[in-house]
């Protein structure tokens, strides 16, 4: 899960929507602006400890425990349009009555081979039960994904490079597929996948899609690209006064880094588990910093409202790992364009940049096995 800072993309995936829905913090810098005067506490000598404590309450997003996964499905349009995957398309009536009816569930699902490359992206259609519809699941962990793999399906509409095509089957969990065309570059195919098993007007209606394959329009990136290399020299104090330079790389093997904000649902929620992820792998030189992207502006000018929120923050999730302030120029200048949040990336004991830039929140256990693979290309590489 992720807050968007300045902007939220257009949701091509449920996992997007899911983001979004859960996180409850997509905003503008106006936005922003206008949570944060909502949420300011009085400085009468005359409030009670109660009424202190609730207006502290308030100053932090609300996670809910749970949610219905139903409310993240696609919603039924006239036309679908999704240049990122090179395909348009319209789907016949009786599928989309269905849709309203709450009856089929449209979802979406993608992967890449890498930061650049598409490897498959589906749109799927499945029966949903009034179990399903009124399910609800956890907001941590996957949830929503054990939800959807539960939901009987119909047929699917999908790009996949060539080299998935073997693997139809299993992507699309139907046994019959056709073929509607390749991209220019010759790349990727499109298919139609149905579930013969399924009931059979609809199956019949999943036939009916027109699709028109247009060129595939890469997605500008909304997410934070860190580089590599050596993040530079820097000093910056934490929440306590505590200064802070590159020098503390080099007590740890490794250093993961996560950027968050006071006002972001998800950023909150895995703190916990980032300070459990700092307790159990210490033994293997793995040391967690949190940086407060809201507690300093561009220019280094301090929030002195979001750093007394970090540290309630701080105490309420038994966080003892440091939570930095943003310094001007920090970090070489990588903090500037970051548009979402939480951000997570790793430095190693000489103070580079290793392994991938993680957007979203995660678990402990998806954190440990993050965190492992680092070490182990750590350990392979010499260092």
């Amino acid at each position: 899960m992720k807050c968007y800072i300045k902007k939220i993309s257009a949701a091509v995936l449920t996992g997007t929507l899911c983001f979004a829905f859960l996180g409850g913090c997509a905003s503008s810098d106006s936005s922003t602006s206008k949570n944060t005067s909502q949420n300011a506490t009085g400085t009468d000598a005359e409030t009670s400890k109660t009424d202190m404590d609730d207006a502290e309450e308030d100053a932090f997003p609300v996670i809910p425990e749970t949610f219905r996964p139903s409310d993240l499905v696609i919603p039924s349009q006239d036309r679908y349009e999704y240049p990122s995957l090179g395909m348009n398309f319209t789907i016949p009536q009786i599928l989309l009555e269905k849709m309203e009816q709450k009856e089929v569930a449209m979802l979406s699902d993608a992967a890449e081979f890498d930061d650049e490359s598409l490897d498959y992206g589906i749109f799927s259609w499945s029966f949903m039960t009034k179990e399903q519809l009124d399910a609800e699941v956890s907001s941590k962990g996957n949830g929503f994904y054990d939800w959807a793999d539960e939901l009987e399906r119909i047929g699917v509409l999908g790009i996949y490079h060539l080299e998935q095509v073997e693997n139809l089957d299993t992507l699309t969990k139907c046994s019959e597929h056709k073929e509607l065309g390749k991209s220019d570059d010759g790349n990727y195919a499109y298919y139609l996948s149905i579930n013969p098993d399924a009931d059979r007007e609809l199956t019949e209606a999943m036939e009916q899609i027109v699709l028109d394959i247009v060129d595939i329009v890469p997605e500008e990136e909304d997410n934070f690209d860190i580089g590599s290399g050596s993040l530079g020299e820097f000093s910056m104090q934490d929440i306590q006064g505590q200064v802070y330079t590159n020098e503390m790389f080099k007590e740890h093997e490794l250093t993961l880094v996560n950027i968050f904000a006071t006002w972001c649902s998800p950023c909150i929620a895995e703190i916990p588990d980032l300070q459990k992820l700092s307790e159990e792998m210490a033994g293997q030189g793995v040391n967690v910093v949190g940086i407060v992207l809201d507690a300093a502006d561009s220019s280094g000018n301090v929030s002195d409202e979001a750093v007394e929120k970090a540290k309630i923050l701080a105490d309420r999730t038994g966080a003892d790992y440091p939570f930095l302030i943003p310094s001007e120029g920090c970090f070489d200048g990588r903090l500037e364009n970051i548009d979402a949040v939480p951000e997570t990336f790793f430095v190693d004991k000489n103070g580079n940049i290793v392994g991938e830039t993680y957007s979203g929140s995660h678990d402990l256990e998806a954190w440990k096995s993050i965190v492992q693979t680092v070490l182990d290309s750590l350990k392979g590489s010499g260092q």
